[in-house]
């Protein structure tokens, strides 16, 4: 009978783990990295406001689409801003504040509700689920993003910290997005293992590759033309996505509304 992983004792997850390194080529500890990004998405969209949730960025590339095979460790999602901010919207049929001033005004009132309901809401379901489950993680806020820290199996890169942080956004409603099934990556090595999955919300990759173009325009009037992971990943991305054939170069009403 086929055996949770989560639950298996930490000798036979290690052997798991180094199993589906040599099948896969990615090491260990990314793999374990791994279960645990697709678990904390498991979690998040099982809970009750999972509806006004929507998973985005890199990592949604690589876990629902399959566009980049760079690994993201870190998971962006957006809250719905008409859920949020329901009462600073009204009756606009654009969720956009009218003057810069109003401007300011919500993205600080957004901010403060954003960060008490992830410490209201957000945590203790984590924490919730964690206890339930058994698990050797711990879940902890700060400010605007949930952390997931867990005992690492498998030793890795400094680079690569042991936990899967979790960073909210309430800027727009993050549409078109449609339902997509994450797997773990050592999943396909070990059929009679159960990995955690999630069925997620996930940005249409059209509608990231606006999200990236309008970032780069940003570096580029900025004159940001720093080095490090932070900036090139985004001009990585972008070739991915038009290899893929998701350059959404055509879609200007999906540009506008990325731009505003």
């Amino acid at each position: 009978m086929p055996e949770s992983f989560l639950r298996l004792s930490p000798e036979d997850r290690r052997e798991a783990l180094a199993v589906a390194a040599a099948a896969s080529g990615r090491p260990p500890h990314l793999l374990e990295k791994d279960v645990w990004v697709v678990w904390t998405l498991a979690t998040l969209f099982a809970a009750p406001s999972s509806t006004q949730l929507v998973f985005k960025g890199g990592t949604s590339l690589s876990k629902a689409y399959g566009v980049i095979r760079r690994f993201s460790e870190d998971v962006d999602i957006t809250y719905d801003i008409r859920a949020i901010a329901a009462d600073l919207i009204g009756d606009s049929a654009e969720p956009l504040p009218p003057t810069r001033s109003q401007e300011k005004r919500w993205s600080g009132e957004i901010r403060r509700r954003l960060s008490a309901w992830v410490e209201q809401s957000a945590l203790p379901h984590f924490e919730t689920a964690l206890l339930a489950q058994g698990l050797s993680a711990q879940a902890r806020a700060a400010g605007d993003r949930i952390l997931i820290d867990y005992a690492p199996l498998a030793a890795g890169s400094g680079y690569v910290a042991p936990t899967v942080q979790v960073e909210f956004g309430a800027r727009s409603t993050e549409e078109p997005w449609e339902e997509r099934l994450v797997r773990c990556d050592a999943a396909d090595a070990l059929p009679d293992t159960i990995f955690p999955h999630a069925t997620t919300r996930a940005m249409r990759p059209e509608r990231t590759f606006w999200e990236k173009a309008t970032a780069i325009h940003v570096y580029c009037m900025q004159g940001a033309f720093r080095g490090g992971e932070r900036f090139s990943r985004h001009w990585h991305d972008l070739t991915r996505l038009d290899a893929s054939g998701y350059a959404a170069i055509a879609n200007r009403p999906l540009a506008e509304a990325v731009a505003r």
